[in-house]
């Protein structure tokens, strides 16, 4: 299969994401992608029966911002930017260990793989068993010649060349253990946080609050912690906290929620409570689910030094301040652009090199 014909599918894919995720999008899917889309429509409204943190509306807006992510000129613009043989010959086998964490979390590094040419092994996590299989399904359907590249499992793996993997600084040892002697990319434990200067605008907060809780704030794009001025008034943030209220009925989050808010009256820490969510000072970047961490500054080379100090904890910045780096704006952390790579490690140049 040719790099222009495995292009072409994967913005076939893009286009029918965009038609059952998103409103006014105009598509004339084929009978069999019709039937497709009644399928992943079943798994959008089902896979919370599995994964109680996959409801409906996450699994959809996940699905959508993949959608939006296959757009036809920003796939071509983003593969033109590598060296990719037409034709590969010398195909490697590329084992993607997944994470579990939030819905279809490693379709980025199913895409590139398939985009660089290679085959693929991967490695499903038990908390998310049913979107990159149904992936996979469309592209078989659409190709009978990806039967032969794609390998999708839930069990022990062997037979690759190298291994992209993504889990905890728990599991990332593990993953040396295991699978050192390999070529590798193994992502660790990162975090998102959000550097203030209290000019935000009311759109602006209501945007940061999706990149704090959007997926329940399970992903390594989610913002864990704020940098905010000193005496920074917290007051337009937690109403605009608001719109998660119905967060507190998810009993998964609640459970964190009370416990931290335990944890934090018996110990005397101070907090602000909204209900769902609580946030505290704390110098740490990574917070306990339904906690927010934030510390303050005086001056603008304190927010260069902590960003320095903490460089390697960093997914994303989110701020409106120019000159930040890896910055991306409020509302956004949650929706990467194909080059926007997790870690800061190029995929496709490492697939490239192999």
């Amino acid at each position: 299969m040719t790099k222009a014909e495995r292009l072409f599918i994967l913005k076939r894919l893009g286009n029918l994401l965009r038609w059952i995720t998103l409103t006014g999008v105009y598509f004339t899917p084929s009978d069999e992608e019709i039937e497709l889309s009644k399928k992943l429509q079943r798994i959008i409204d089902e896979n919370h029966h599995f994964n109680l943190w996959f409801d409906p509306f996450h699994v959809k807006y996940s699905l959508s911002a993949l959608g939006l992510m296959l757009d036809e000129t920003r796939l071509e613009n983003w593969a033109n930017r590598y060296i990719i043989p037409e034709d590969r010959i010398n195909r490697k086998t590329i084992a993607v260990v997944c994470a579990g964490n939030i819905p279809a979390v490693g379709f980025h590094d199913f895409l590139c793989v398939l985009v660089s040419g290679h085959n693929i092994l991967v490695k499903l996590s038990s908390d998310d068993l049913l979107l990159l299989p149904w992936f996979s399904e469309f592209l078989h359907n659409t190709n009978p010649e990806f039967k032969n590249i794609i390998t999708i499992t839930e069990g022990t793996i062997s037979g690759f060349d190298a291994v992209i993997a993504t889990g905890s600084n728990n599991t990332s040892r593990y993953f040396e253990y295991y699978f050192g002697k390999y070529p590798h990319i193994f992502r660790r434990n990162m975090n998102s946080i959000a550097i203030l200067d209290g000019q935000e605008s009311p759109q602006e907060l209501s945007g940061l609050v999706d990149d704090i809780l959007i997926y329940y704030g399970r992903g390594c794009r989610n913002v864990s912690f704020l940098l905010v001025p000193e005496n920074y008034d917290f007051s337009p943030l937690l109403d605009a906290f608001r719109k998660y209220s119905h967060y507190a009925y998810h009993s998964k989050f609640y459970n964190n929620y009370e416990y931290n808010k335990a944890v934090m009256l018996v110990n005397r820490i101070p907090f602000y409570d909204i209900g769902f969510m609580l946030l505290t000072s704390h110098p740490s970047i990574q917070s306990p689910l339904a906690v927010i961490h934030y510390q303050t500054y005086k001056k603008s080379d304190e927010i260069y030094s902590f960003l320095h100090f903490n460089r390697d904890k960093i997914q994303r910045n989110v701020s409106h301040i120019q000159g930040i780096p890896i910055k991306v704006d409020f509302g956004k952390s949650q929706q990467p652009a194909l080059d926007d790579y997790a870690d800061g490690v190029d995929t496709m140049k490492f697939l490239e090199n192999l």
